[in-house]
């Protein structure tokens, strides 16, 4: 393949919103929405490519561009690479400097607008967390849903319900209730680690984790697409498996060797990133992890970390 074309993609953001720009009638994709951005220049860094582009574009000043994700992304007749990064800092107000419209929006309601097909883990990256808690351990339903509430009063947005213990009619009586306890919090999200099966039983729950391996056999996305799908993952095969399900995000381990597989050699953070650079969607680095690894998750591509330890509270 060619060396893919760099496109420097930038967020602004205002609060819980961000800018977007509507493409012309006679741009590619007329119609769609899209976050401002353009192609780099020789020599530019994506950063001064953004503080050129958002002047031309949008009028405004901005600064301390941060990176969010990279998209590699295959089109018909091209091949590029949407370095993404978002910043709050700007001064000015933003309008389509070159005859277009934009407008904020809100993040929660991005699934509302029609953004290119390149743009969906960028939307995903958004709307998902860095920290996305594995439920651990718990005596009974009620010590798991004590814990459960413990860690979103605590801030946890995203949440894995796994209980492998439980025979499949007890851990979706557990689901039905952790649901409803976590939809009490607002943008709170929690997703089953189990079968289809268990979706379409507990239809609330806002989406299903997939072990890798039960993914191999699959031949299309297991759910409908208005629900998280997230996949586990520990090798390049399995990451691609993910992708052609579809998947909304991705579990990378182990990142670090853990007490419960001691036999399995950590990747390291070098191969982690390597293996993220190749991923549209986001993904969570799994093994080892503790909430304050997560700088160095996103500093290596990732969107943060996925963890019990440090996030599934300890008995109340």
């Amino acid at each position: 393949m060619s060396e893919r074309l760099q496109i420097a993609i930038g967020v602004l953001r205002r609060g819980k919103q961000v800018l977007l720009a509507r493409r012309q009638s006679h741009q590619h994709l007329a119609g769609f929405w899209e976050f401002p951005g353009g192609k780099l220049e020789a020599g530019e860094t994506p950063e001064a490519a953004l503080t050129r582009e958002f002047e031309e574009e949008v009028g405004v000043t901005t600064r301390d561009w941060q990176p969010l994700i990279q998209i590699p992304w295959d089109y018909e007749k091209v091949s590029v690479l949407l370095n993404v990064y978002e910043t709050e800092q700007f001064d000015g107000e933003p309008h389509g400097a070159e005859g277009q419209t934009v407008q904020w929006a809100s993040i929660s309601e991005l699934s509302h607008f029609e953004f290119p097909g390149a743009n969906r883990g960028l939307v995903q990256a958004l709307q998902l967390p860095e920290h996305y808690m594995i439920s651990g351990g718990f005596h009974d339903a009620d010590d798991a849903l004590s814990r459960l509430k413990a860690a979103l009063d605590e801030g946890i947005r995203l949440v894995q319900l796994r209980a492998k213990t439980l025979d499949e009619s007890a851990f979706q009586a557990l689901a039905k209730q952790a649901v409803a306890l976590t939809h009490r919090y607002a943008g709170a999200r929690i997703v089953l680690n189990g079968k289809p099966e268990d979706l379409q039983a507990v239809p609330d729950a806002d989406g299903l984790q997939l072990a890798s391996t039960a993914i191999m056999g699959l031949t299309e996305r297991p759910i409908p697409d208005d629900k998280l799908l997230g996949v586990s993952t520990h090798s390049d095969v399995e990451i691609a498996k993910a992708l052609e399900l579809n998947a909304d995000f991705i579990l990378l381990s182990p990142v670090k060797k853990t007490q419960s597989h001691p036999e399995l050699e950590g990747l390291g953070w070098p191969t982690f990133a390597e293996q993220v650079a190749n991923v549209p969607v986001p993904v969570f680095a799994l093994g080892g992890m503790k909430p304050t690894d997560v700088g160095e998750a996103r500093q290596n591509g990732g969107q943060g970390i996925a963890a019990i330890s440090g996030l599934w509270p300890e008995p109340i």
